[in-house]
């Protein structure tokens, strides 16, 4: 019998405590998944670990206490039982006949024996076709009269019972008939008494969530209780891999358990994962002849489908490269680009505060905040193609196109049976295909608040589960959190952006940001969660503007010669106007400087190519750049010398 022990899963403990006392259980949560638990062996004190499905704990659970009558129903097969002296017992309770009444005499028995046959078929199967599902009203007349007996045990396990009904919402007139069945069948369930042995007749419902079941089973109901059964916890992973670890491909002769730092190991690598997914490692491991020391790349390639962590590829000279290349980049800036070098550093190491080893959050957190167009985004675009080689490693979401209620369903996938299922989520669906990546979430103050319940999750356990039910891991990426807060209250500061300091834009804009999330939204988790990874990036300031300026301008000849097979040539006058323009909108960063530079150049440029059929092969010198005022319908005109 299964040993019911203070080291057993709480749900089995909870389940046992409970089976006595009340009529009614709903068990939900990872139903579908092996049950691990502990056995006694009939002829010693012995206890071992075992594992079934769900349907087989509940027979052997409740074989060991004696129930005499198990039932097992699905919507597909019907009502099924462990043995056929048990549903010769079932067929005698359905009736209301006691089971140890005699059979009634008959003057010619070979003739009533065939009339009682039919008569019981009748009785105990539904008239129905061939393939057509069982009808659950039926067999609950039979049910409830068997729950009422004060004679003989009996528990009827009803798996998949969320199958039962179309829409948790919606119930339909033939469910609620079944349900409310049910119902009555767990108000009128008698005690059985023998001696000083007691049993509660018992209905199980296992469901994947206790609110696809109608409310009326167990709202107010002191007969009901709802059971959870969670993944496997941290103790449940290492007592798997204890004893799991011989089944490796590669385990040491002579070894038959892991060393403690490896199990500590297995259970942080496997967080979330199912008894049934560790199962899969084990395979796994034999099928590829993967050795169980090398137990990380077992699980990256399990999770990922990956044979190599792209963060492996990434050494030390390449690392050493960051700060000039992200430079080249991002002008100025130094805070953000310190506190970007050592997020990096810390990704490629994988280390987090209480652990030993690599942890299963993501690899790097970072909340970008600070004015506009000041590099907030082109940094974790640099940051893409530094590490992974493409800019296109950098998935972005805008959160303003989040702000709807049920938005969280473009992200992680719309539930079962609604529209889009079977696309899956946005955000999901990006991480599934490219686990290394860097992930950005623009303006993520903007986005509806069951999207932060998400973000707990990706920030803590670093996984996701989407509207299919698959798991997506985010611990190989880099989540990035930009906002623009604060950024108003700082321009209120002053008219004159070079006379406020960068201490008072950080510190302006952390307290908008602590307020808008402990007080406006109610979220201080959320805030916990980026701890110190805020990074406020600082306002273009002169000489900066002048960088910038030149960046965009040998971007510009750049395009002109490789695209029109135009070689454009400026002038330092022309150059010296740009800037004083560009230098009028500043507080709109690096964003203004360009729109200043398509207004004054690009836009006369184009007109005076296309007006004076210039084409390739030519050499073009813009001499000088002539504001007219903002009244003027062309403000902007060029001079140039064609060479």
């Amino acid at each position: 019998m299964i040993a019911v022990k203070d080291d057993c899963p709480g749900w089995i403990r909870e389940f046992s405590r409970f089976l006595p006392l009340k009529n009614i259980l709903f068990v939900y949560g990872n139903i579908l998944d092996l049950i691990s638990y502990p056995v006694k062996r009939p002829d010693s004190e012995e206890v071992y670990w075992t594992e079934s499905d769900l349907p087989g704990f509940f027979e052997r659970f409740l074989s060991g206490i004696q129930y005499e009558v198990m039932g097992f129903f699905d919507p597909v097969d019907g009502l099924k039982f462990s043995t056929p002296q048990m549903e010769d017992v079932y067929k005698r309770l359905q009736k209301g006949k006691p089971v140890d009444a005699p059979a009634p005499a008959d003057s010619n028995p070979r003739q009533n024996k065939t009339a009682n046959k039919e008569q019981e078929r009748q009785e105990t199967v539904p008239d129905r076709k061939w393939g057509a599902p069982p009808d659950p009203n039926h067999i609950m007349d039979g049910i409830r009269n068997s729950v009422m007996n004060r004679t003989t045990p009996c528990a009827f396990v009803f798996n998949l019972a969320s199958r039962l009904v179309t829409s948790p919402s919606h119930i339909q007139k033939t469910e609620r008939e079944m349900f409310t069945r049910i119902l009555k069948a767990s108000l009128s369930a008698s005690e059985v008494i023998r001696g000083d042995v007691r049993w509660n007749n018992v209905l199980i419902l296992v469901c994947d969530k206790l609110n696809d079941m109608p409310a009326f089973l167990y709202l107010n109901n002191p007969r009901a209780r709802s059971i959870h059964i969670p993944k496997p916890d941290t103790i449940d992973r290492v007592r798997f891999i204890k004893r799991a670890y011989r089944a490796f491909y590669g385990t040491e002769q002579g070894q038959t358990e892991p060393p403690s730092e490896f199990a500590s190991l297995f259970a942080a690598l496997t967080e979330g994962l199912t008894n049934y997914e560790m199962k899969s490692l084990v395979s796994l491991s034999l099928k590829e002849k993967i050795p169980v020391k090398n137990i990380e790349n077992i699980c990256e390639r399990y999770k990922y489908g990956i044979t190599e962590s792209e963060w492996d590829k990434i050494d030390k000279e390449r690392l050493d490269k960051t700060e000039s290349f992200i430079r080249t980049r991002i002008k100025g800036q130094d805070f953000a680009v310190a506190s970007v070098l050592d997020i990096v550093k810390r990704a490629k190491i994988g280390l987090s505060a209480g652990t030993s080893h690599k942890a299963s959050r993501p690899r790097g957190v970072l909340f970008f905040a600070g004015p506009t167009g000041v590099g907030k985004t082109e940094m974790a675009k640099a940051l893409a193609e530094h590490l992974f080689g493409n800019e296109d490693r950098c998935v972005r979401f805008d959160m303003s196109e989040y702000g709807a209620e049920h938005s969280d369903q473009k992200l992680m996938g719309a539930p079962p049976g609604y529209v889009g299922y079977e696309e899956g989520g946005q955000l999901t669906n990006a991480v599934k295909e490219r686990p290394f990546s860097i992930i950005l979430f623009d303006e993520i103050d903007k986005a509806h608040g069951n999207i932060f319940d998400k973000f707990l999750q990706i920030l803590d356990d670093g996984r996701l589960t989407d509207g299919k039910g698959e798991t997506v891991y985010f611990s190989e990426s880099i989540i990035i959190f930009t906002s623009n807060l604060g950024v108003k209250e700082v321009l209120g500061l002053s008219g004159d952006i070079s006379k406020i300091s960068y201490q008072q834009i950080r510190d302006t804009i952390l307290t908008s940001i602590r307020n808008k999330f402990n007080h406006e939204l109610g979220r201080p988790e959320i805030l916990n969660r980026f701890g110190d990874n805020f990074v406020v990036f600082d306002f273009i300031r002169p000489p900066l503007d002048e960088e910038i300026v030149d960046l965009m301008l040998s971007k510009l000849t750049g395009a002109t010669k490789e695209h029109k097979k135009i070689e454009l040539l400026i002038g330092d006058p022309v150059r010296e106007k740009l800037i004083s323009v560009a230098r009028i909108n500043l507080h709109h960063g690096g964003r203004g400087i360009r729109n200043a530079i398509d207004s004054a150049l690009v836009n006369p440029l184009n007109r005076i190519l296309f007006d004076k059929g210039i084409g390739a092969g030519a050499k073009v010198r813009i001499t000088s750049l002539i504001d007219h005022g903002e009244t003027a319908s062309h403000r902007f005109e060029l001079e140039i010398k064609q060479e």
